[in-house]
């Protein structure tokens, strides 16, 4: 088996989309993504100026991937705020994630990034953040407001 950890390229969004479906289509989540919402939001996560994408692959095939920005505040600090991070399910539980997020970590020490922040939902989730190193964050609220539309 060859296992492979690399930046993201646009030819692999519908490989990448095809990943987001099937992570989120099980626990926790139960999401019904389609094939061509889940390539929308990996394109709208890759267009920005400060975009960084990775990805796992298993002989040559995408098996997981790790998107987001990074966000830049006063006094030159910055942090990577994941948009998505997804490994097929058949390969979690299996340290694919955990050596994902190693690999994506140490290209941001070398970047000067001072750390990672994400968002999750479900207990499954927040203890594999957990496992590898994050804290839950007191920092912060997050909210949302419905818009009547």
């Amino acid at each position: 088996m060859d296992v492979n950890y690399r930046k993201i390229t646009k030819t692999d969004y519908n490989k990448c989309a095809d990943v987001l479906v099937a992570a989120y289509s099980g626990d926790p989540w139960y999401n019904t993504w389609t094939p061509e919402e889940a390539l929308l939001r990996i394109e709208a996560t890759m267009s920005g100026f400060n975009a960084k994408g990775y990805v796992v692959e298993l002989d040559g095939e995408i098996i997981g991937m790790c998107l987001g920005r990074i966000d830049y505040y006063y006094s030159n600090w910055s942090q990577f705020i994941v948009d998505e991070f997804n490994v097929l399910p058949n390969f979690q539980g299996k340290g694919v994630g955990a050596k994902l997020l190693d690999f994506v970590s140490n290209l941001l020490k070398q970047d000067k990034i001072e750390r990672m922040f994400l968002i999750t939902g479900g207990s499954m989730a927040a203890k594999f953040y957990e496992k590898n190193g994050f804290d839950k964050s007191d920092d912060g609220t997050m909210m949302t407001m419905e818009l009547q539309i």
